[in-house]
């Protein structure tokens, strides 16, 4: 081989290597396009992971509250039952000390005692109070909702 043909083989592989070069140059560029949308991708999803998992605790935190409140109510629930037996227990009370006296024992209602008498207003309960006959039934019924007629009227 001369040196004329060496020269045109190095200069043919050098070529080559140049194209190969340049091919490995734009595929390395190409996976570090690929690499900057992959970690921004993976940033955005390291983002929203973080939020729900903020949102995981909170939601055990309104949890753990939630049932914490629910215990409170089931104890003034149970505090509530004691006391109204205890009321009725001093009212049974409170009337066999009157009857033992020689007097009529009086049952005093509470200023509301039914669930429609909460959801009338004075004017509608006084208005009832007036269309019924009189008598007994009327008699109860005012005794039932006295302080909203009372006050529908402006008597304090």
């Amino acid at each position: 081989m001369t040196l004329e043909e060496s020269f045109k083989a190095l200069k043919s592989a050098f070529t080559n290597k140049t194209v190969e070069a340049e091919a490995h140059a734009k595929e390395i560029s190409a996976l570090k396009a690929k690499n900057d949308t992959l970690s921004a991708e993976y940033s955005a999803l390291l983002e929203k992971f973080e939020a729900s998992c903020q949102a995981v605790a909170e939601r055990n935190a309104l949890e753990e509250k939630v049932e914490s409140l629910l215990k409170t109510l089931a104890e003034t629930e149970k505090l509530k039952a004691e006391a109204v037996s205890q009321i009725e227990s001093v009212g049974k009370k409170a009337s066999a000390v009157i009857a033992s006296a020689g007097a009529t024992p009086v049952e005093i209602s509470p200023l509301v005692t039914s669930k429609d008498a909460q959801a009338k207003t004075g004017a509608e309960l006084w208005e009832e109070y007036l269309k019924m006959p009189n008598g007994a039934e009327k008699q109860k019924f005012y005794n039932a909702n006295r302080s909203a007629i009372i006050g529908h009227l402006g008597y304090k």
